[in-house]
């Protein structure tokens, strides 16, 4: 019989995606994370600009990565981002039956960032001028999304108008005060936020 012997780094980097139970996805995101693409379709590479923009971001010490179960299918998703700044680079990879899909791969528009929270909730947060927006969404098996909430925060008049109030907060469209909108912004985002140990650095 003949025996494989599995070097260390590489189990070390398997016990590291512990969202990832099942083995076929967690090799498939190994291939990723090492720079291999042959799992994605070709239009799907191409789509993406993914054999252009891996090569900028899979940089040791300069990208990290965890593993999350975003659509509720038992299987972890491949969270990428640029070490401690996603609004630089962020990107959500999904496996199934074999392959590899793309269904986030952004490092340009830096002012807007999507981050996951701890129960597999997205937050794409957009600042622009005086304004912060937070949109929560869950990813869907086919790499759509479903909006499950908006936060919104103007904190003083607009350059563009100057007849904005001052201040401006709202909980899914509706008009709050401060208070009850830093209470949901604590309990839906800041609270939930995962660990910076939940990442690991290439």
């Amino acid at each position: 019989m003949r025996r494989c012997r599995i070097p260390a780094l590489l189990l070390a980097f398997l016990a590291s995606l512990a969202g990832c139970q099942k083995s076929p996805d967690a090799a498939a995101y190994e291939k990723l994370l090492s720079g291999d693409l042959s799992l994605f379709d070709e239009t799907e590479v191409q789509a993406w600009a993914l054999d252009t923009w891996m090569e900028l971001v899979l940089v040791p010490g300069e990208a990290e990565y965890t593993c999350l179960d975003l659509d509720g299918d038992g299987i972890g998703e491949l969270l990428l981002q640029r070490t401690g700044d996603p609004g630089s680079y962020n990107g959500v990879f999904h496996y199934q039956d074999g392959r590899l899909f793309c269904w986030q791969n952004d490092g340009v528009e830096g002012s807007c960032r999507d981050y996951p929270l701890r129960d597999g909730t997205m937050v794409r947060q957009y600042d622009f001028l005086n304004t912060c927006s937070y949109t929560l969404f869950r990813y869907l098996g086919d790499g759509s999304t479903e909006i499950i909430g908006e936060l919104f925060i103007r904190e003083e008049s607009s350059p563009l108008s100057s007849s904005d109030p001052s201040l401006c907060c709202q909980v899914d469209g509706e008009v709050v005060d401060q208070e009850v909108f830093q209470e949901k912004l604590d309990a839906l985002v800041t609270s939930q936020l995962l660990e910076p140990s939940a990442w690991t650095v290439l």
